[in-house]
């Protein structure tokens, strides 16, 4: 089958078919081009031209085409899901077409190149039902002599999957099934002799011994567990059943058969003991992202999943929303209603959310509300040449205008780089506390990770990197002691440290540092290496998760953008007093967002750092996501002329000595700010001293109107 394009070298005679009544595939394939997607094709390709435009349901087939069709299937799934299988109408009697779309797709990509799918979609959105239809072109078509074993949470749900497994059988053209007598068709089992294959299917156990007992007997080269986390010591259940199915994927991949793992489930809870399995499983997976079908082959796409995992378990976390599957927000409310599906119910099924009831929160209901409504799909996802992948909310054709033209802090975390934490950096606009660019790695080789932390910093020169202290944080900080000096970059100038932060205090070395940096050696970066980054402790931890945490969630928590911080950020709770990360989940690029935050709002003259401190927070309250930066700058600077206007109108008139006080002291304010708007700057004491002379004009007026009046009386 096709799935990258230098797949294309090995069957040149394929085509993509455009032809195809399948309008689904159709529309996908141009909603991976609007997504700038090379390889938005793959799943049209057709490996024997003279079947374009064959019906594989017509009565007047030759034989040659039907074996054509038989063949064109077992090698090809795109053409059996594009234009074969039938799924069972739910009313009437006419079966449907296959409906790609992101998430049946990626899943099957995924399977195909032998990486672990966990697929968790809103409930009636066809999640089920794709996974069958891929199990019954394995099943029928595309293995011999093997195993799928099926795990569900009960007997029902086995029944009803078997079910829709033997009615898409039965859909599909006869010619394409040589049945067999003696073949399995109860609602446990289903085998296919004519293939030599197997379907098996197991359910929840009410103890853990029996659950790994089930998991032991699952010697398959392909597993699916389905709903996960609503089954009894899932836990104990899949090291077992995954141990015992290694032999037999080896086996598979010798002889070239399928194998993988499928995970297929509705978000669950956090707090249950399933449940947090699960959840751990999946979150720490590498999140689906469509730049993995632009990889330039199968070890190319193995080497950026392992990149981009942060838990030991290579996966593909494919969670996808509504609107990410085609539906309406208008379709979501009625499938909500007709559920009658509530609170954390509701969440859940229809929001992909994994809840946790019955800890608190330290952000209020509607903070979370705003965070979780801020969620979009990354503008751009860059792979760098060392496979981390940057997710930009900024278009591909802005990023450099815009990074040239800005200022920006990123938040650093570190972590040993091993599988269980995620290095995370965070890239933040000062404006507006806006995230403009996030990522999440875990790089085991953390010299690689050093030098494209200096080439990030070499490419854009208005980034500020603020890291924490701890961890392989020192050693990326003393490798851009190196890195940084010798393309002539003050590493004081780049990097949040001490001794600007405390300059009155430190004058000494501030003094020291201020210096021309032509003239340091090496055994002066390692005199102040102690002075870089922000180093974490119980009263700065306080701060951070304390003041930081609801201003930044506050002014910008409509700007998070990205999923992932927002669900960290609406997974944190209160522990004993201390907020913290749910043991269940992390809190890794929360503590990026934080320090990117605190600099910004904390931070001690950051003019040192190029940055102007008039800027910092300019268009908190704006709505810059819906706006250019610019235009809303220009708004905001006419908002604050014409305000500049009304105070000195009204420092004229008031006769109250505090009310001047305060009036005067928002003037200072905004005559500050005219510094960097691009107009003609505005004194404070030209002002103050025009509004006086504006007083005396009145008085003297009223004066003179006085004498008037009483002259006139005379």
């Amino acid at each position: 089958m096709i799935n990258f394009i230098s797949d294309y070298k090995k069957y040149k005679n394929s085509i993509v078919d455009l032809q195809t009544t399948n309008e689904s595939f159709l529309r996908l394939a141009s909603v991976y081009k609007k997504m700038g997607i090379e390889n938005n094709v793959f799943h049209l390709t057709l490996l024997q031209p003279e079947l374009q435009g064959v019906d594989p349901f017509s009565t007047e087939l030759t034989q040659e085409q039907k074996v054509m069709i038989t063949m064109e299937c077992k090698y090809n799934p795109w053409y059996f899901l594009r234009e074969v299988v039938r799924i069972p109408p739910q009313s009437g009697n006419t079966p449907v077409p296959y409906i790609a779309n992101r998430g049946n797709i990626a899943l099957t990509w995924c399977f195909f190149n032998h990486i672990d799918f966990a697929l968790i979609q809103p409930r009636q959105t066809g999640k089920s039902v794709s996974t069958d239809c891929l199990m019954t072109n394995l099943i029928y078509l595309a293995m011999l002599s093997s195993r799928i074993n099926m795990i569900t949470k009960d007997a029902n749900l086995r029944s009803a999957n078997v079910e829709r497994l033997k009615r898409i059988r039965d859909l599909l053209p006869p010619y394409l099934i040589v049945k067999d007598k003696t073949d399995a068709n109860n609602q446990h089992l289903l085998t296919y002799n004519t293939l030599d294959n197997t379907y098996s299917t197991a359910v929840a156990q009410s103890s853990e011994a029996a659950a790994i007992n089930v998991g032991r007997g699952t010697t398959a080269p392909i597993t699916q567990i389905d709903e996960g986390p609503f089954i009894r010591f899932i836990g104990s259940l899949i090291p077992a059943a995954l141990a015992a199915g290694t032999a037999a994927r080896e086996e598979a991949e010798r002889n070239n058969q399928p194998y993988g793992n499928i995970f297929t489930t509705t978000a669950g809870k956090k707090d249950d003991r399933d449940g947090k399995y699960m959840y751990d499983m999946i979150s720490g997976g590498a999140v689906w992202n469509e730049v993995f079908l632009d990889a330039v082959n199968i070890k190319e796409f193995h080497r950026l999943v392992r990149m981009n995992c942060t838990n030991h378990k290579i996966l593909v976390n494919g969670t996808f929303s509504h609107r990410q599957l085609g539906k309406s927000d208008d379709w979501l409310y009625r499938a909500i209603s007709n559920a009658n599906a509530k609170g954390e119910e509701a969440d859940r099924d229809f929001f992909n959310r994994w809840t946790s009831g019955t800890q608190r929160s330290p952000l209020t209901t509607k903070q979370n509300n705003t965070i979780f409504e801020s969620e979009r799909e990354p503008d751009h996802t860059e792979v760098t040449d060392e496979g981390y992948m940057i997710r930009w909310y900024v278009p591909e054709y802005q990023i450099n205008q815009r990074m040239a033209t800005g200022r920006y802090v990123a938040g650093m975390d570190t972590s040993e780089g091993v599988g269980r934490d995620a290095i995370t950096m965070l890239l933040m606009d000062v404006r507006d506390l806006s995230v403009v660019a996030a990522m999440d790695v875990n790089e085991a080789n953390i010299i690689r990770f050093c030098k494209w932390v200096g080439s990030f910093l070499i490419a854009y020169e208005n980034v500020t990197l603020v890291i924490e202290r701890k961890s392989t944080g020192v050693v990326i900080i003393d490798a851009l002691m190196i890195e940084l000096p010798s393309v002539g970059i003050d590493p004081f100038k780049r990097l949040y440290n001490t001794i600007v932060q405390n300059r009155h205090e430190r004058k000494t070395d501030y003094d020291r540092i201020i210096k021309d940096a032509r003239y340091r050696d090496e055994s002066f970066y390692i005199s102040h290496k102690t002075d870089f980054g922000f180093a974490t402790n119980a009263q700065s931890r306080a701060l951070l998760y304390g003041n930081v945490l609801q201003n930044a969630a506050t002014n910008s928590g409509h700007l998070v953008k990205d999923t992932t911080l927002s669900t960290q950020l609406r997974g944190l709770v209160e522990k004993n007093g201390r907020i913290d990360h749910e043991a269940s989940g992390n809190d890794d690029l929360v503590i990026a967002w934080l320090l990117a935050s605190w600099f910004i709002t904390y931070g001690n003259h950051l003019d040192f750092y190029g940055i102007d401190p008039g800027q910092c927070m300019m268009l908190v309250g704006e709505d810059t996501e819906n706006i250019s930066h610019s235009q809303a700058i220009k708004e905001k600077n006419t908002r604050t002329r014409e305000r500049i206007d009304t105070v000195l109108e009204e420092i004229t008139t008031t006769q109250s000595g505090f009310k001047l006080a305060k009036l005067e002291a928002e003037l200072k304010q905004l005559t500050y700010k005219t510094k960097s708007d691009g107009g003609n700057i505005l004194s404070f004491d030209a002002l103050i001293k025009q509004a006086n002379d504006r007083k005396k004009a009145k008085r003297s007026q009223t004066k003179n109107t006085r004498l008037s009046q009483d002259l006139s009386f005379w």
